[in-house]
């Protein structure tokens, strides 16, 4: 059992990380002391609403590229992005919130983090990335009941978010994540 300064036992408390405007105050600046992207995801947000949320295979390729996973871009078929995909990515926008990403995970290549990032770029008011940092951070918060990152599970991560906001309205999408991620990040760098 642990004890205090003078050896008395005491009793630790766990506390919960708790998600609210102070927490994205203090962590939503932090993201760009590790990451460099904001001005190529502004680009992308700019690219896909001039669109009018289409998604030419161009752009396709550079929100990928900032993604992060051209490492796994073998398993997309991109010869076949104008008859397959840019059809999907024009049927999910249409879909209810709860079944956009169901439209594009029977695509080769796409998984549900990069299905996400994909519709957060046509939504990015309203559909979050799920990432294993977010997903970690909501998690440990006890937000979402686990750190599985599939289709299953993106509805309660995406509920989970909408809450935040909601609760947090002074604050975008975008600066939740940032502050998600940016903690994770740097939390993790503590605890090594």
């Amino acid at each position: 059992m642990p004890v205090d300064a003078d050896g008395n036992k005491v009793t630790v408390v766990n506390m919960i990380l708790k998600i609210d405007d102070d927490f994205i105050r203090e962590w939503h600046p932090r993201y760009d002391l590790t990451e460099d992207d904001e001005p190529t995801y502004q680009m992308l947000v700019d690219t896909v609403a001039q669109a009018k949320r289409e998604i030419s295979k161009e752009t396709f390729l550079a929100i990928w590229n900032w993604k992060g996973a051209m490492r796994v871009i073998r398993h997309v078929k991109i010869e076949e992005y104008d008859t397959l995909y840019a059809v999907a990515f024009r049927h999910a926008v249409s879909e209810p919130p709860e079944r956009k990403l169901a439209a594009l995970l029977a695509l080769p290549g796409i998984d549900a983090p990069t299905g996400s990032t994909i519709i957060h770029f046509i939504h990015p008011e309203t559909m979050p990335i799920v990432d294993v940092r977010t997903v970690e951070v909501l998690f440990e918060a006890g937000l979402i009941p686990t750190t599985h990152r599939d289709l299953k599970h993106y509805e309660a991560f995406r509920k989970a978010i909408a809450k935040i906001s909601r609760d947090c309205p002074g604050w975008t999408l975008r600066q939740i994540d940032r502050a998600l991620f940016a903690y994770h990040k740097h939390k993790r760098r503590q605890d090594t």
